[in-house]
């Protein structure tokens, strides 16, 4: 699992610990970060964290014959066929909770749709998390016996991560008198767009700052060679007082940056990457704006637009404009606002409980024995 999977790991894992079931539980992750996030969310809850095995037959073999697991469930798009196939052949049950398919990878697997078939009929329960996945999920080859629309486990974990929250952490950080703007998850190409927002942001209102979190913060160096020499920047783990942009170097902060704001912008949706999560900033009641390349949400980001939650931008000028708006707005109706953002979560969350009790039910002999 990488950061995205591992969050939304997190509901399920603690939907299983507070039922019945006692036993261990295992995470795997990719990525360096993801295990981070993993250790970070979830230690009280799992027994050991391991990188996930290369997935090929003689690894995957040795894997499971030292590991001896008795369920297996897996994130969101993290497919490995070797896997998944050695796992049905010793009869270990296999689910894919909080299941999604993106545009691009619907596509490539209409093309094979024999092999598709053949992997997603090793799953017992596949629990998809939008109507769009579902019926991409099914037109690909699965069973639709074995396929459930619960709902985004990511919602779940959301108000829980908001009351734990300590705020006065980045208190003497953002301090100000300005609004806060934030840029959540940004790919390449999308920092200039944004820049040029601020700039026109500033006109109108000179006070503000800006918040930069690259989707991967290594970029956050790369991200700094954008800014001019008159522009009072800094990185985040070397923060100033004074500063105007801030840009994001760091893991596992963004979603508490995000309360911090005014307003938002959700990366990968100026670019073709298939749009970031909407769901954080909306969390915290933030008025939210994105691209329009948000194939891989596009759910989500209808439901949060039909609310009145989210909007669309195009490019510089209408989000500068979207921010100013918002920004003005916010003051005379924050709260109204961040009472519709809770509706609409509780609106669609309670997935993870359906996916576990699902699972619990599948399982009980095998989980208890």
């Amino acid at each position: 699992m990488s950061v995205g999977e591992v969050q939304s790991a997190l509901p399920l894992v603690r939907a299983a610990r507070s039922g019945s079931y006692k036993g261990p539980i295992l995470i795997s992750t990719i990525t360096s970060t993801g295990k981070s996030m993993a250790i970070q969310e979830l230690k009280p809850l799992i027994d050991a964290h391991i990188y996930y095995p290369w997935d090929v037959p003689r690894v995957v073999r040795r894997a499971l014959d030292c590991l001896s697991p008795r369920v297996y469930a897996v994130m969101e798009t993290e497919i490995w066929p070797n896997f998944l196939l050695e796992l049905k052949k010793r009869e270990i049950p296999a689910y894919m909770v909080n299941a999604r398919v993106s545009e691009t990878t619907f596509r490539r697997a209409l093309r094979n749709r024999a092999f598709w078939s053949t992997v997603l009929g090793t799953f017992r329960g596949i629990f998809a998390r939008s109507p769009a996945d579902e019926a991409r999920i099914l037109e690909i080859g699965a069973d639709p016996a074995r396929v459930f629309r619960v709902g985004d486990s990511k919602v779940d974990a959301l108000f829980e991560r908001r009351r734990n929250v300590d705020r006065t952490l980045l208190d003497p950080l953002l301090r100000g008198q300005g609004p806060v703007l934030i840029a959540g998850s940004t790919h390449p190409g999308e920092e200039e767009s944004v820049l040029k927002a601020f700039a026109e942001v500033k006109k109108t209102m000179p006070e503000s700052r800006l918040i930069l979190a690259p989707r991967h913060p290594e970029r956050a160096e790369s991200v700094m060679g954008l800014l001019g020499r008159e522009q009072r920047a800094c990185l985040l783990s070397k923060w100033a007082p004074g500063w105007t942009i801030l840009v994001v170097d760091r893991i596992g902060v963004l979603f508490d940056l995000y309360g911090w704001s005014d307003a938002a912008f959700v990366g990968g949706s100026l670019v073709p990457k298939g749009g970031q999560n909407l769901l954080e900033p909306l969390a915290w009641g933030v008025p939210t704006f994105h691209g329009p390349h948000m194939e891989d949400f596009q759910d989500l980001a209808r439901q949060a637009g039909e609310w009145g939650l989210a909007g669309t931008v195009e490019g510089p000028g209408q989000l500068a404009s979207a921010w100013i708006e918002s920004v003005s707005e916010a003051r005379k109706t924050r709260d109204e606002f961040a009472r519709r953002c809770d509706a609409f979560l509780e609106s669609v969350g309670g997935a993870s409980a359906k996916a576990w009790e699902k699972i619990e039910a599948d399982n009980k002999t095998n989980l208890w024995e």
